[in-house]
């Protein structure tokens, strides 16, 4: 359904005069200046140093000669905040006083029960979240929160509750009318016998909110006794905690202003970097950071700096995440809180200045494994432990995706590890050199890169993953890229999150790969997907044909009439196509 025509062009035309595109670009750019009859700024959307980012008032519309991009309010509003034309519309209608009426709009049932569930779900916070500041019963939790320095101010921006020991969360959503069924699914009750037993009691509740606001779940720190002591909300319709962080609605209209993130580890450490001052902070829900928070990362900014324990764990778990972080295309710092101290700790210690040194003072990765590597090897490194260290750090430079960057980080390991630039070139040389006479030649795809019009055709299946059934092995010449495509089709039907059990089946090489094409999706026209794979595949199987034939004339010096006629079909054929 086309998403326009579900609203009146009149409302459309009426959000367009009532909203100033001057006044509405201003508020996230705020250095616009006026340039005759027109305003001017660095665009927004790309990194630029002269300005070239302009809005016109009489057309109401702008334009970047830097990057290409523009339009009109919606386009604006799309672009910055990552938003679809419904979405922006409908915030523009908010900000213009404009009720919208939807035309022919019919929902589906799976669109309907999630709309359901988060009515459901906002319901909720609002309870726990009255029961904190007002309820007799959660003194205890008001007293746990005093003693962990949240203010007053954070615990209402952040809606922070209580789930008082009675549990009567399920009983109140049932009166108002929900079902059973929608009451556990939106993990609010657990069935119990003949009745429902509310999911979480005798708690202090953390309202988890997907980046537009809305809340999908709960995390839950127990206040007696109880194990475990910290909760998520299950897995529902709405809500995976592999696929929201924790402080990024709060934080966004900052982190897009800065395009930057720094990604902790626990709600309260995000909670009192936003208390101090840093509301750039956003943390995973308990779990290693996956692709789809890597894409939200990606999507509002270029780069993240991440912070980690001092103990081995949190030095394992950020480099993992560096690692994902950097494959994706955005620049990565790493930063350890001195002391051996969380976020947290330090900020009500130390400040927001001193935090904000400890940022300053973070590392590359390359600069971070190498430090790790050594200090595993205590004493003067042999030659052996220098080509250890060497080999472990290459993997991660030749993962990056800037050749100026990998050039710099291989400098700096030469001199670190005090030998030669040409050593490590040939070290890194290794990996890449050609197979033994009768094999396939090594393609981009040993460097953990796809070949050709591979990642088109993955791209396209990653979008519908029923696609991969049109697939052949002979479509995929490389060997990551046939992995990639046989481990997903062996995971039909793809339910539920297909792309975090994608992850779990890969190698590392492997999934460096899938990283990058996931990642693609959002920035790829999702129209028409499976035509454009069906033309992908006729040009690609048409050069595989065809470079067959021309190999076989080479060979034989000639080809029969038949394959003779039809190489020079495909001859003319070709003639102007891209190749794949």
């Amino acid at each position: 359904m086309d998403i326009m025509a579900m609203i009146s062009d009149d409302v459309l035309e009426s959000i367009r005069t009532r909203v100033d595109i001057v006044d509405l670009v201003r508020e996230s750019v705020p250095q616009l200046q006026r340039a005759g009859r027109n305003f001017k700024a660095r665009c927004p959307f790309h990194q630029e140093r002269t300005p070239s980012f302009i809005v016109t008032p009489e057309r109401q519309s702008f334009h970047c000669f830097g990057c290409g991009v523009g339009g009109d309010v919606f386009s604006f509003v799309m672009k910055m905040e990552s938003l679809n034309f419904m979405e922006a519309a409908e915030k523009l209608a908010g900000r213009a006083g404009i009720e919208i009426v939807k035309k022919d709009q019919v929902l589906g049932p799976a669109d309907a029960e999630r709309l359901k569930l988060k009515e459901l779900l906002e319901l909720a916070a609002a309870f726990y979240h009255t029961t904190l500041l007002q309820s007799s019963t959660a003194a205890a939790a008001r007293k746990y929160l005093a003693q962990r320095q949240v203010s007053d101010e954070t615990i209402t921006e952040f809606r922070l509750g209580y789930a008082p020991s009675a549990g009567d969360v399920a009983q109140r959503a049932l009166r108002k009318g929900f079902s059973r069924d929608l009451v556990v699914k939106a993990g609010l009750a657990r069935e119990a016998g003949t009745g429902l037993r509310d999911y979480f009691f005798d708690r202090v509740l953390y309202p988890i909110q997907d980046a537009k606001g809305s809340v999908v779940g709960f995390g839950a720190r127990a206040l007696g006794e109880a194990q475990p002591k910290y909760l998520n909300s299950p897995e529902s319709p709405v809500f995976s905690k592999g696929r929201v962080l924790y402080g990024l609605f709060h934080g966004l209209a900052t982190i897009r202003k800065e395009r930057r993130v720094v990604l902790m580890e626990g709600y309260m450490d995000v909670m009192a970097a936003h208390q101090f001052g840093l509301k750039i902070a956003c943390a995973p829900l308990g779990t290693a950071l996956t692709l789809d928070q890597v894409a939200l990362v990606k999507r509002y900014a270029g780069e993240a700096i991440v912070v980690f324990d001092a103990d081995a764990a949190g030095r394992s778990a950020a480099l993992r995440s560096a690692e994902i972080l950097l494959a994706a295309g955005l620049e990565v710092r790493i930063a350890a809180v001195p002391q051996g101290k969380d976020p947290d700790e330090f900020l009500h210690a130390h400040g927001l200045p001193a935090f904000e040194e400890c940022l300053a003072s973070a590392v590359d990765l390359a600069e971070f494994q190498t430090e790790l590597a050594i200090a595993a090897r205590p004493g003067i490194l042999t030659p052996v432990e220098k080509s250890a260290v060497a080999r472990q750090v290459l993997e991660t430079i030749n993962r990056c995706p800037d050749e100026i960057v990998k050039a710099e980080w291989m400098r700096r390991l030469s001199q670190r590890l005090q030998i030669t630039d040409e050593s490590l070139r040939l070290q890194s040389a290794k990996r890449g050199q050609p197979a033994r006479r009768g094999s396939p030649a090594p393609s981009a795809i040993s460097r953990g890169e796809l070949a050709g019009a591979e990642e088109d055709i993955l791209v396209c299946v990653f979008m519908q993953p029923h696609l991969a059934e049109l697939l052949q092995e002979t479509d995929l010449a490389s060997p990551i890229a046939r992995r990639i495509w046989q481990t997903l089709s062996s995971q039909k039907p793809w339910t539920g999150n297909w792309a975090l059990k994608l992850r779990d089946s890969l190698s590392p090489e492997e999934n460096s790969a899938a990283q990058r094409i996931l990642l693609k999706v959002d920035e790829f026209d999702k129209t028409d997907v499976e035509e454009r794979l069906k033309s992908i595949l006729a040009r690609r199987r048409t050069q595989v044909r065809y470079e067959e034939l021309r190999a076989a004339l080479k060979s034989a010096g000639r080809l029969g009439a038949a394959e003779m006629g039809e190489y020079l079909k495909l001859t003319a054929q070709l003639k102007g196509s891209p190749k794949s």
